[in-house]
């Protein structure tokens, strides 16, 4: 027994036979994966998507994710915004910008925005953006919405104040796997990579809408250089936005289970996050969309870098 264990270790260690075992394990991996995404869509069928009744009315989407490094992409350069679609995400409204922008889309996917019982500051941050889309929204804004929240609290006090917000729900149903099942699931808006970030699901419906050209600026995407570990044990995050006038520290826990986060729990969402932009990067090329990262600062390698000062790159 224990030569023919040698044996299949030397086996192994042939480096040829070592890239074979692992495109078979790989193989499996991703049949593995598209058999639990099938299933997953399958009893998530009723939540259809409302991306299909939006038709972009123009070529190009700005997406204004909420980094640090946003708010001098925007006071540097006020005239690039002039006449654009923008997608804007999470706690956006809070700022002055939101009124002076008029952004035509806004995406929460943060299901802590939608079920009441959550952590005490996601709950704050909720009826903060909440309160704030009903003062300050004068324009047609289309609200986009994970299916889990079509019958919210939130989205009913919204849709009752009168205020010209049009809902549009999408599914955030995890789908991964074999490329070419993925890619009809994604096409069927049956779901998307690993939902991660409000950014992914922001892409995903830019693509589903039928935007040829998609802007990203404010990705810093630069969380873990702001973690550390406090003299109780917990895992603690700098939280910096645009808006933000300083970072500030908070203990990080799961919106969904509230328990407390682990170093390693947050290190696998990074790299859940992470590769979810390559996934989608390409879907986006199959789909002859053009995903461009503007963001002066960014972590996110998966898609195309500009400049945004050399704007508009392809007169160049």
């Amino acid at each position: 027994m224990i030569g023919l264990v040698g044996k299949l270790v030397i086996f192994a260690q042939k480096p040829d036979m070592f890239y074979r075992l692992l495109k078979i394990q790989r193989f499996f991996e991703a049949l593995y994966q598209s058999l639990i995404s099938l299933i997953r869509v399958f009893f998530h069928f009723r939540f259809r998507s409302d991306l299909n009744h939006i038709k972009a009315s123009e070529h190009e989407l700005v997406i204004l994710a909420n980094g640090p490094s946003l708010r001098a992409d925007m006071d540097q350069n006020p005239d690039f915004f002039n006449g654009k679609q923008i997608m804007c995400v999470n706690q956006f409204v809070l700022s002055d910008d939101f009124e002076r922008l008029k952004p035509q889309f806004y995406i929460l996917l943060d299901i802590g925005f939608f079920v009441e019982n959550t952590i005490p500051r996601v709950a704050e941050v909720r009826e903060k953006v909440k309160r704030a889309l009903i003062e300050k929204t004068t324009w047609p804004v289309t609200l986009l919405c994970p299916a889990e929240g079509r019958k919210s609290r939130f989205c009913q006090d919204i849709q009752a104040s009168g205020i010209p917000v049009k809902f549009a729900f999408f599914n955030r149903t995890v789908v991964d796997g074999n490329r070419m099942v993925r890619h009809w699931l994604y096409r069927c808006q049956a779901g998307m990579p690993p939902p991660q970030n409000v950014l992914i699901g922001a892409l995903m419906c830019g693509i589903a809408c039928g935007f040829k050209k998609i802007i990203i600026l404010g990705a810093d995407h630069s969380w873990h250089q702001g973690l550390e570990i406090g003299t109780d044990g917990k895992l603690i995050s700098a939280e910096n936005h645009f808006y933000d006038k300083k970072p500030w520290k908070v203990a990080v826990e799961h919106p969904e289970t509230l328990e407390r986060a682990t170093i390693y729990d947050y290190f696998f969402n990074l790299y859940r996050t992470f590769r979810s932009y390559h996934l989608i990067q390409t879907f986006a090329r199959s789909a002859g969309v053009k995903i461009i990262n503007a963001s002066s600062i960014t972590f996110i390698d998966a898609f195309e870098r500009k400049n945004l000062k050399d704007y508009p790159w392809d007169s160049r």
